[in-house]
């Protein structure tokens, strides 16, 4: 049994359709004492979201209010939508010992590195760029012209993955799966991560 200690904010990034959410989706099932951090975003839902749940979905305006008020740890515009974390979905609520879950894009992870040193950080790849390729073509929301943009972008960030704690190839959906579980279990188990009043008691 794990010494339960500090929480743990882990970030969950990537290039658009590697799979990061469903990794995340099934990491919430599956391990205790983690909640997932929800992001605005300007967006429209897509089939299957619900506000509050995947993300809160608001006006541009509204978004760039948020801005101005200083309300998100970190921003971004990612293929003309605005993403945000705001940072009261990062604290702690008291006497709650909970880690935290953030499905982050690369350009909103980079922020959160700066400002948030102490994050775990997973890179998530795709099988090949092929795979990543078709991948964006079946999600059928997007022309084929932005879609060549993604796949574009993504070639890009996906040189970012250096900058991480941890890669994890997502071919195999069990094994991604088991992988990002593991990184949870050790990450946990880190002496940095534990408090003195656990480990006397």
């Amino acid at each position: 049994m794990s010494v339960q200690g500090k929480k743990i904010l882990f970030v969950v990034s990537g290039p658009s359709g590697v799979g990061k959410s469903t990794l995340c989706r099934h990491i919430l099932q599956d391990i205790p004492d983690i909640r997932l951090s929800v992001s605005y975003t300007t967006r429209p839902p897509r089939s299957g979201e619900t506000d509050g749940k995947e993300y809160r979905f608001i006006p541009e305006k509204e978004f760039r209010t948020k801005i101005e008020e200083h309300v998100f740890a970190e921003w971004a515009e990612v293929y003309n939508r605005l993403y945000g974390t705001p940072w009261n979905e990062l604290q702690q609520e008291s006497g709650v010992h909970t880690d935290i879950l953030l499905d982050i894009d690369v350009q909103g992870a980079r922020q959160v590195m700066k400002t948030l040193q102490k994050a775990v950080t997973v890179f998530i790849l795709p099988p090949s760029l092929e795979t990543l390729h078709m991948r964006l073509a079946k999600r059928g929301t997007d022309s084929s012209e932005e879609q060549d943009r993604r796949f574009q972008k993504s070639q890009d960030e996906m040189k970012r993955y250096i900058e991480y704690h941890y890669t994890i190839r997502n071919e195999d959906l069990e094994q991604a799966i088991q992988e990002l579980q593991a990184i949870i279990v050790a990450e946990r188990m880190k002496t940095t991560h534990v408090e003195p009043s656990q480990v006397f008691r």
